[in-house]
Formats: C-alpha cells, structure tokens, sequence
C-alpha cells in the first residue's frame, strides 16, 4: 500500500499544584495516508528516480529503454517537466495554454505553472518485468475490450506537490507498450486550489489526434479524481495509436460513411457527386469491395486477385487486393468532398508530385480499409480519388500490414490493359513493406495521374503582325537526326512492331558480333531475336537476350505521335565526332571509329502535326549510338525531355545469361524519368557512355615487396589506384571506385 503521513495532535495539561506551572504538551501522532487505488506504485519505495522541483519551468530528460510510438511517431526519450507535462520532442515551456497547439507531441497530466507556488517532487521509473507488467496487460485488456495485449514495457511518473505533511496535489501518467500497441493512462488523487490557466490532456504535431479532459479547463479542476473516460473514478485511458500522417482523415471523426462486414466477398455501391474520369472512361459511381479493391463498371465477385497483373477486363484499383475478409474482421470507411480543407490538402499534393500543373481539386474521394483490431489495425490501406477541371489523379496510403496468408496485388487496371500498373512489393512477398515504398518520395505514398493526361489544349490568338514558329531543336549532346540528317524515318503506330535492320558492318556486342539488329517502337533495341513484349517485366536483369534499352516502356500505346529515325554511318563528321568523345570518356585508347549507328526517338502528346514538330506539348526524347572501331565497341545513350511515363519503364542494357547488364538509376520508376537529363556517366549531362566490346577484361600483374605490403593501409591505395589507372587505360570510365574486400597469400 502507498502511503503518505497525517498528523493529528493532542494537547495534555499538566498542572503543579505547589508552584502553581501548568505545562502544555503537544503529542503528535502520523497517520499514513494511502494514495487512490488507481495509482501505479511511485515515489522511493518502488524504487523510482527522484527529483525535488527547483523552479524556472526546469525538466528532465530520459531515455526510453524500449522506443514508445506516440500516435505515429516513435520516441526514444521523454522529457519529464516539472509543470506536470511530458514532451517528445522537445522541453516544455510554461505556456500559453491553448488546448491545441499543434507544434508538438505532449501528454499534459496536469498543466500549469504551479511550481511557481508550490514545492513539490516527481519520480519515475521503467519496467520490463514483474507485476507491474501484468497490471498494466489487465488494465489495457479491461478497458479495450477487443484487443490481445501483453505489456512489454510500462513507464510510471508520478507528481506530487505541497508536501506538508501530505501532497495537496497528485496525479500520475503511465505510458505501456506491448504486441506492438501503445496506451497510455492518467491518474488524479487530490487537487488544492491551482492559480492561472490549467488543461489536463494530450496534443499532437499538427493536433491530428488531441484530447482536452473537460473538467481540467472549465474550473471543476478539483473533481478530477472523480472523472474517468473507462468508469475508474480517476482514471482516463487512451490509445496511442494513429494512422500514418499520409492518411488524409477518416472513420467517425470524419464524418464517415462506415461498414463493417456482413457478408463473404461483399461490396457496396457509391454514386458520385461529380463524375470521376478514369483513364479515359467517366464513371458516376464505383463498388467498394471489402477485399481491398475499388472497380467501376462493375463489381468484382472474385475473393482475390486472378494473379495475372493484366487482366483488362474491367477499370479497378486494388489498393491491396486479397482475401482480406476471410481472415481479419473488415471495416472499410468512405466520404466525398467538394469543398474545404481537404481539397485544400489534395491541391497541395498534386502540385507537389505533378509540379507546373497549376492543379485545383474541386472533388475528392477517400476511402479507408481497417482490418483486425479497430483500435489498432492489423492492416491499414487507404484510396484517395481527386479531380479538378480535366484532370483526374489518385493516391494510394499504406500503413501497417500484417501476414496475408494469399496471393495479393496492389496497382491498377484498365479495359484491355491499356493502362496498368502493379506495385512491386505488393507481389513479390515483400508486401510488409508497403509502408516504406513510394514512387513520389513520400515513404508509403503511390501517386498516379489517371486521367486526360495526354490531352492538350491549343489557343489561338490574332495578332497584327505575322511570326514564324522556330521548330524544335534537340539538345547538344544529341548526335544528327531526323529529315535534316537524311536518316530513314518511321512513323510508330503501336502494336509492339520493330524493323530489322542489316548492319553495313559487323558491330561486337560484350563478345556477340551481330550483323543485324531490330530497332523497337518502344524505346528497345536487341540483337539476337525481337521481344514481343511492350515492356520490361521489372526484372533487372533477364538474361534472355543481347539489348540496349535507351528507354524501354510501352510507349507506342501511349496515344502520343511518335517517330524515329535511324541512319549508318562509315564516313564523315559524324565518325569525327564519335571518335572524339569515345577518347574523351576512354582516355589512352587511341581510338578511331570506322561506324557509327545513330537511332532517335520522339514521342509528343498530340495528334497535331504542328504540334509534334514544334513540342508544343509533354514530349519523349531519346537516342541511342552504337560506335565500332578496330576491335573495339562503344555505345551512348542520350535524353532531352522526358515526360512522366505511367508503365513500366526501364533504361540500360543486358546480356544472355546477363554476365554483363546495367540499369540507369531512377529509370525504373516512371516519376523520375523527367530527370534523365540531368544524369550521366561522364559528367555530361543526358549522356551516358559504356564500352560495348569483349576487351573490357584487364589483368595485372604487380610485384609486391612482402605479403605485408597488403595489410598497411596506403600501400593498398597505392595499388587500388594502380588497378584503376589500368583500366581506365583499357577503356573504362574514370567515375568509379575500388575497394579491396580480401586478400589471400599464396604460395609460389
């Protein structure tokens, strides 16, 4: 039992009769007083740390043994203040107190500046052990009813203030942490008169989640010993657990359309306020199903996806898509807006991801899927559809996810798979860390433009006087192309067609000669046999083919005007200029081009020829330059702008059995194409330069003095840098680094 003292005395008198004295004693006898049951066992009789208030708003940091997640964010300290507040991130200070700040992560327990005017002490103390962990699991099961907790770790601060003999003022905090759940309690005994604003509750960055116990602010401060949010007089208990902040809002507080699941594979219907464009097609209404998937133009019975990501049957997003419902208790929220604070918040993120849109949302859509434990769910995924003029985009939130024991996806559809995408975590096991990808740099964020895209818009205006439009140049580092350069054009037209094309002279490919090669209308070029497929499959390296992909995507169904051309060379200025650069990236080589095969891409969102001539709108740019001379082969990728691609997309190269292959990074995710540009490999910026020859394998001999040489530090610089130097002078780009990972003694 914890206990406080309480006297009460007693006066005696005493009287001598001769001398007439009387004496007066006072005996006083200490009563402990216990403190309220609710309270967890503080001060230094459950062995707690101790500290007497000193004034000047003073507090105490402490490291946390075990990280505590305080409402989406993880702390692995706590500062205790004196003023009866715990902060997060950083000390309080005394004020002011507006119940909701916003500017940081608190627990007030009881806020003020009472030690200005009272003397006082807290304390406190870390379990992971013992019968305060079984207290706290009993506690938190009691009062959430529909989770499974086992405390893992509980943190006890305790307050007390005026301290003669008994605290006038008392109350406690007790943070648990367990089976991946966070609570917190907060317990009051005794409140004396307190002077100035006072609030009792919690607040968090930005206040997305905060609570103002009502009886801390109304003046009726003196009766929370008597209040509860759980039915324990004195006791207020709270979940700690919050959506990720890319949660836009959701569920009750919301306002909320809510369901909960009623039956096996069900879904329900949900009429729009505006109709929504998705991918060309307009629709007025959608089905929500339970199993994580959204369908337009009609609902889906399947429990689960058919695992093929292509299906073209219908238009679908499937945030995560399984059979969710059969394992977890489902509860999917939805609502719609046109007005507010949440278009303000979408208006800003388009902008954000699709920069130079000038993007106003007039309509969103947001709908959340819980699964498991509604207080913390197992799995947490959310779709936000927006719309605003003739623009259509959606994102895609993901939170924790727990074992799926089926096959999922994650991505989207459309009719005949025109437009399709999958998230590749979310089929290849890794679905867990759904939570940490994103294409837009927002840890569990997908960003995806879905409709109207590619459709521009021209205005004319009359002017007095007449202008000739300059036609669109390509930049510098391009090598000649196009009617002006008299190559072979061809205007693409979908279909994943190619052309075979016979080489005027052999070209060597990482120890392959080829006389021939077949240059694809999406961005592709390979040797030994065409690829059928629109697109890379996502693998790094396939190991079934000879190619180079200057920009590998499905861009020739893309509905933008495209072309490319193509031309040889064994002669000229264009054989001068490859000469020149291939020394220049491959110094020492003494090289000297004999051919040259220079093919170009362009692709513009327009039907317009005018437009396409001019770019005039988004546009794709790239070339590839096959060079060969004597024995040796070369190859440059070149890019000029780039628009966002929304498939599949890779740049670089590979080999059979992929002995040699390289990807441009960033070139795999569609949102980082516009940067192409701006990267290289010989600090030219948009080029990129590899040797293409079977020549590329150099070895060294060197002589060391003795087997030691090897374990001083600058003597194996000195010959990393040897290494280096060698193969830089047999061709490789000087942009590298070596590192030696093992040296072994031999005997000789």
């Amino acid at each position: 039992m914890l206990c406080s003292r309480q006297s009460h005395c007693i006066y005696k008198i005493l009287t001598c009769k001769t001398a007439h004295i009387f004496i007066s004693v006072r005996v006083c006898v200490f009563i402990l007083s216990a403190a309220p049951a609710v309270f967890y066992p503080f001060g230094l009789a459950a062995g707690d740390t101790e500290h007497v208030e000193t004034g000047g708003e003073s507090y105490y940091s402490v490291g946390l043994s075990t990280p505590f997640k305080f409402f989406g964010r993880t702390y692995n300290q706590i500062y205790v203040n004196y003023n009866g507040l715990l902060t997060f991130n950083v000390p309080s200070t005394s004020g002011p107190y507006s119940p909701t700040r916003g500017a940081e992560d608190f627990i007030a327990a009881l806020w003020n500046d009472f030690d200005d005017y009272y003397n006082g002490v807290f304390s406190y103390q870390q379990y992971t052990n013992g019968s305060v962990l079984t207290r706290a699991t009993q506690d938190i099961n009691q009062y959430f009813s529909q989770v499974n907790i086992n405390a893992a770790w509980v943190f006890v601060v305790t307050w007390r203030y005026a301290l003669q003999p008994d605290p006038a003022i008392l109350f406690q905090v007790v943070l648990i942490s367990g089976s991946g759940q966070s609570y917190f309690l907060m317990n009051y005994g005794d409140c004396a008169v307190l002077y100035g604003q006072l609030e009792a509750g919690y607040d968090t960055i930005n206040s997305t989640s905060y609570f103002v116990i009502p009886d801390s602010t109304n003046g009726n401060y003196q009766n929370l010993k008597n209040t509860s949010n759980v039915n324990v007089p004195g006791r207020w208990a709270f979940n700690a657990w919050a959506a990720p902040a890319i949660f836009y809002l959701f569920g009750s507080a919301a306002g909320d359309t809510e369901y909960s699941l009623t039956s096996d594979e069900g879904y329900v219907p949900v009429s729009f306020s505006i109709p929504y464009t998705f991918f060309g097609n307009t629709y007025n209404s959608l089905y929500v199903h339970f199993n994580g998937l959204l369908t337009f133009n009609q609902p889906q019975p399947a429990s689960g996806p058919n695992y093929n990501p292509t299906r073209g049957a219908e238009d679908f997003i499937a945030a995560l898509w399984s059979d969710l419902d059969d394992y977890y208790s489902c509860f999917f929220s939805y609502q719609q807006y046109t007005n507010g604070s949440v278009l303000t918040r979408a208006t800003h993120d388009i902008n954000q991801y699709f920069p130079q849109m000038n993007f106003t949302a007039s309509w969103v859509f947001v709908v959340t899927w819980k699964y498991g434990p509604q207080q913390n769910p197992a799995i947490l995924l959310q779709v936000v559809l927006i719309s605003g003029g003739d623009l259509s985009f959606f994102l895609m939130n993901y939170g924790d996810c727990a074992t799926i024991s089926e096959q999922m996806e994650a991505g989207y559809d459309t009719i005949n798979s025109i437009y399709h995408f999958v998230i590749p975590d979310s089929t290849n096991g890794n679905y867990q860390n759904l939570k940490n990808t994103t294409n837009v740099n927002v840890p569990g964020r997908w960003a995806f433009i879905a409709g109207n895209e590619s459709v521009t818009t021209t205005t004319t205006t009359t002017v007095s006087t007449t202008t000739t439009a300059q036609p669109w140049t390509a930049p510098a580092i391009f090598y000649p192309f196009g009617s002006a350069a008299r190559d072979a054009e061809r205007l693409i037209s979908g279909d994943e067609a190619y052309e075979s094309v016979a080489l005027s002279t052999p070209y060597t490919f990482f120890g392959r000669t080829y006389n021939s090669l077949y240059v694809h209308y999406n961005g592709l070029i390979t040797f030994n046999q065409p690829q059928p497929a629109s697109g890379p499959y996502y693998y790094v390296t396939r190991g079934a083919e000879d190619f180079i992909a200057p920009l590998w995507s499905d861009l020739d169904d893309m509905g933008w005007m495209g072309k490319y051309w193509y031309q040889q060379y064994t002669s000229g200025s264009v054989l001068t200029r490859a000469t020149q650069d291939i020394n220049w990236y491959f110094p020492q080589m003494n090289f000297t081009a004999s051919w040259v095969f220079v093919v170009t891409w362009d692709f513009v969102a327009t039907s317009d020829v005018n437009s396409f001539i001019h770019h005039s709108a988004q546009a794709i740019t790239f070339q590839g330059v096959l060079i060969s001379g004597g024995n040796l082969s070369f190859f440059l990728i070149h890019y000029g702008d780039c628009a966002i691609i929304y498939d599949q997309v890779e740049a670089g190269y590979d080999t059979i059995n992929s002995i040699h292959h390289f990807v441009i990074p960033g070139s795999n995710v569609g949102y980082s194409i516009p940067n192409l540009k701006n990267t290289s490999n010989v600090n030219v910026p948009g080029r990129w330069a590899f040797m293409g020859g079977s020549e590329n394998v150099v070895g060294l001999q060197m002589r060391l003095q003795s087997f030691s040489d090897l374990t001083k530090k600058e003597d194996i610089e000195t010959v990393l840098q040897q290494i280096k130097q060698e193969l830089v002078n047999h061709g490789e780009s000087s942009n590298f680094e070596l590192k030696l990972r093992k040296f072994k003694k031999t005997q000789s």
